[in-house]
């Protein structure tokens, strides 16, 4: 006999819903009756507070940056790593390099484009991730993990510096979690009015307005369709009341400090990454195309880098200077690397066989190069690490188990990163 009936039905009756749960997918059921929270269980320590992730889009040259051979269109320069070189093209940065790891054999199967930015935006292959149509991006899980418990106003914790198209989708997790664009970091903010320059009165006739015109909406479509605009609404009349929004104006910024990132797109951007990381921003994301040499290769490096080398160099060392590098993750990494020898023309294919990635701050070493290439980078003389692990590496470093699961939009259960795949232990 039962000591304790309404225990025990309680118990009899959590046990069997978690059951049909499992059975038939029911992600509200599961809910309902979870045991932990899932933001608890995705969490591990870690003093980052803010990731910066530098997304090289098209694929950067190897050779041509970060691991100079006989063939690279530049000459090499000494870093500030005893006895390791990078190419002339980064030589401002070689000088905060010691902050950093460089990890030189990264390596994938996906040569193509999209199939390499979705990997490297999301964790993993585009083959991993079929059955999870609406998978999020590294810098959604980042800002879910970090701001999920924040009852706080909105403030836009996954943010997305240039190209709108590469990364951001928050996926499952919701759109609060989405990519914040900022399209142009010199131009900020746009079409954006704080609540304190609106009265009141016309504040709430605007909103009674809405109300009117999404119970029409309502009505016509489907009520998750109406709660996503809901949420949407209510995150940027919060995001109008911020104390925050300076943040986005660049020519707040001291103007030595902002000249040494350089008045160009690119210094802007990381000008802005620092400030956010200064306000302790979760994730934030820059985007640098132009790296698909496939014609012209040394014009085209040379042109990227002379905006990238004084811009990558500042950010360093103020990260460094300001104290804000124990709290701040820095990483650096493309989709593939570019082929070697460049075949007698001056241009260089797509090669995810081998490249290099930038990583450091918060608890990691610092001052490591991991893995070495053959006289041309062509192949690893040692051991290689896949892009997926990298990445997995780079959770792990932002307080992030890169082994737990959250539960898709269909019920399913999903691993922050795929399964079987490693960190590189040797960064901690």
């Amino acid at each position: 006999m039962f000591t304790d009936r309404a225990h025990s039905r309680r118990e009899f009756l959590t046990g069997a819903m978690k059951a049909v749960s499992a059975c038939i997918a029911l992600p509200s059921i599961g809910k309902i009756f979870a045991e932990e929270d899932p933001y608890d269980a995705i969490t591990v320590a870690s003093p980052v507070k803010s990731v910066i992730f530098v997304n090289m889009v098209g694929g950067m040259s190897h050779v041509d940056t970060l691991d100079p051979k006989p063939d690279s269109a530049f000459a090499a320069v000494n870093s500030s790593i005893a006895g390791v070189r990078v190419c002339e093209t980064l030589q401002k940065s070689a000088a905060q390099l010691s902050s950093l790891n460089l990890v030189r054999t990264l390596r994938s199967e996906d040569g193509a484009h999209d199939f390499g930015q979705h990997l490297v935006n999301t964790g993993y292959r585009f083959t991993e991730s079929q059955g999870f149509p609406d998978i999020p991006s590294l810098g959604s899980v980042v800002a879910y993990a970090r701001t999920r418990k924040d009852t706080g106003a909105y403030f836009p914790s996954n943010i997305i510096i240039n190209d709108r198209g590469r990364g951001g989708s928050a996926g499952f997790l919701g759109v609060k979690y989405a990519g914040f664009h900022i399209s142009n970091p010199q131009r900020g903010i746009q079409n954006l009015i704080g609540a304190s320059q609106l009265s009141s009165e016309r504040l709430t006739r605007r909103e009674k307005l809405l109300e009117i015109l999404n119970e029409d909406f309502f009505r016509r479509n489907n009520p998750q369709a109406y709660n996503t605009w809901k949420q949407m609404f209510e995150s940027a009349l919060s995001f109008m009341n911020s104390d925050r929004l300076s943040v986005f104006d660049l020519g707040l910024m001291p103007a030595k400090l902002k000249a040494s990132f350089g008045d160009t797109r690119i210094g802007n951007a990381f000008a802005l990454a620092y400030r956010l990381a200064e306000k302790q921003t979760p994730f934030i994301q820059i985007n640098i195309g132009g790296w698909d040499t496939h014609n012209n290769n040394r014009a085209k490096v040379a042109e990227i880098c002379r905006d990238l080398d004084p811009a990558l160099a500042t950010l360093l060392g103020e990260l460094k200077a300001s104290g804000l590098f124990s709290q701040t993750l820095f990483v650096l990494v493309s989709e593939f690397g570019r082929t070697p020898d460049a075949g007698g023309k001056d241009g260089r294919d797509h090669y995810p066989k081998i490249f290099s990635g930038l990583i450091g701050g918060g608890a990691l070493v610092k001052g490591q190069v991991l893995g070495e290439t053959d006289a041309k980078g062509e192949k690893p003389l040692k051991e290689s690490w896949h892009l997926k692990e990298f990445l997995s590496t780079m959770h792990r470093a932002a307080g992030i188990d890169p082994e737990a699961q959250l539960t898709s939009s269909t019920g399913r259960p999903f691993s922050l990163s795929p399964r079987e795949t490693r960190y590189i232990s040797e960064l901690f």
